[in-house]
């Protein structure tokens, strides 16, 4: 676990008529596939995939992957970014230029959070979308099942993991 985490940006819509938007950010562990930590805010920026990095080593008690690979978005590219990764000894992989499919896991969440959750889902404020998405991280982590993850959801494919380690 925690050996290759993945990341990206997705924008959420919110407001009567969807009118007002927000950068959501996440970091995925490859291994079990769970959202280890996200951040939104009204633009992306290296201030908050830098946030959304701390907030995942936190939730790892420290743990730190060795590899972050993202796509080559101005907030991955970014030098202050690139200086907190390499200060961490973290090596940063990036997508080729054009191919999001260097990127499919992380894709591969936002259109499961997307079509299977948000899709039923209305926010009218950004308060509320953030309770919203806080329960489609849970329901993502918790509850849905993933036929890679033998299965299991993420939280309980890392959990056996860690029996069959111990």
């Amino acid at each position: 676990m925690d050996h290759t985490w993945v990341t990206d940006c997705s924008e959420l819509r919110y407001g009567v008529n969807n009118e007002q938007r927000v950068r959501l950010s996440a970091i995925k562990d490859l291994y079990d596939h769970r959202i280890v930590s996200w951040a939104i805010a009204s633009t992306e920026t290296a201030e908050l995939v830098s946030k959304t990095l701390d907030l995942a080593l936190q939730q790892v008690s420290g743990a730190k992957p060795k590899i972050v690979h993202s796509d080559q978005g101005s907030s991955y590219t970014s030098g202050s970014y690139n200086l907190k990764l390499a200060s961490l000894g973290i090596t940063h992989s990036m997508s080729r230029p054009g191919i999001p499919g260097d990127n499919s896991p992380m894709e591969s969440f936002w259109s499961h959070m997307k079509e299977e959750f948000f899709a039923f889902e209305q926010a009218y404020s950004q308060e509320e979308l953030a309770l919203q998405i806080s329960r489609c991280i849970d329901w993502y982590n918790n509850k849905r099942r993933q036929e890679t993850l033998n299965g299991m959801t993420p939280n309980e494919y890392g959990c056996h993991a860690v029996k069959e380690s111990a």
